[in-house]
């Protein structure tokens, strides 16, 4: 009887341990784990793999930073398979509006759709000739840390810009450090030049700031504010009390996401 008794509490230690084991095993941290597509809190990027009208593959890859959307894509049929810069904005009807970013701030491509559960569908459209392709994507588990997007002070200070083709709505941000926690700014946009260009303008002026953003309110305007909030790599400008209807010329802007390019 002893010996039988010894013999279960021998085989109830290993299945215990065996169980340990397993459970180990299902919690690594190295298992992948399926993001939504609006979820990068674990610090993973949110990837997509799929293709441009069925044929050319690509890869997406962002982080989310409150609406912003910060990442890169890589179109998998070029010879260096080089990653682009994409940032974007998710819009409050849940669309992603996506731009890509060559180094000189042009835009030379704009994917606008909605990603739900585990699939992206939506356009690609080419700001410069107007080519439209279907987008369809398909969520992976592949595995890229977010990067830190935060910029330190002297990566803050320069020229920013974008331009949606050669005669497009463009725009220009300078920022200048005049001393401590005090910079100076100026932006200028323009819209579309072959139909009359109509200028969106901030005349230069100075302002504290600590951090990486700031809050501007236009000299004399009814309820014109702007944030302005820098990033590595580019500026995002977004308005605080709706959209400044009278303030700028017709249909121009200054709000939007700007390269640094200098």
């Amino acid at each position: 009887m002893k010996h039988c008794t010894y013999i279960l509490f021998l085989t109830l230690i290993s299945c215990n341990s065996q169980q340990q084991k397993s459970n180990s095993l299902n919690t690594s941290p190295n298992t992948p784990t399926v993001l939504t597509a609006n979820q990068n809190d674990s610090g993973k990027e949110i990837c997509w793999e799929g293709t441009l009208n069925g044929k050319t593959p690509i890869f997406i890859h962002y982080q989310l930073d409150s609406n912003l959307i910060i990442g890169e894509i890589t179109y998998l049929n070029t010879k260096n398979k080089l990653p682009i810069t994409l940032l974007g904005t998710i819009e409050d009807d849940k669309t992603y509006r996506l731009l890509e970013f060559d180094s000189n701030g042009n835009i030379t491509g704009i994917i606008e759709g909605k990603p739900i559960d585990k699939y992206f569908a939506g356009l690609w459209v080419s700001p410069i000739s107007d080519k439209e392709l279907s987008l369809k994507l398909t969520l992976k588990d592949t595995l890229i840390s977010s990067q830190n997007i935060k910029p330190t002070d002297s990566q803050i200070f320069g020229s920013y810009h974008y331009q949606y083709g050669e005669k497009g709505y463009n725009g220009d941000f300078d920022v200048n450090k005049i001393g401590n926690n005090t910079i100076d700014f100026a932006i200028e946009s323009l819209t579309n030049v072959e139909r009359g260009p109509n200028i969106a303008e901030v005349d230069k002026d100075t302002i504290s700031m600590t951090g990486n953003n700031f809050i501007y309110r236009i000299p004399k305007s009814d309820s014109c504010e702007f944030k302005v909030t820098f990033y590595k790599g580019f500026v995002y400008i977004n308005y605080t009390k709706g959209y400044c209807e009278s303030q700028f010329g017709n249909g121009a802007t200054i709000d939007g996401i700007y390269l640094k390019t200098k």
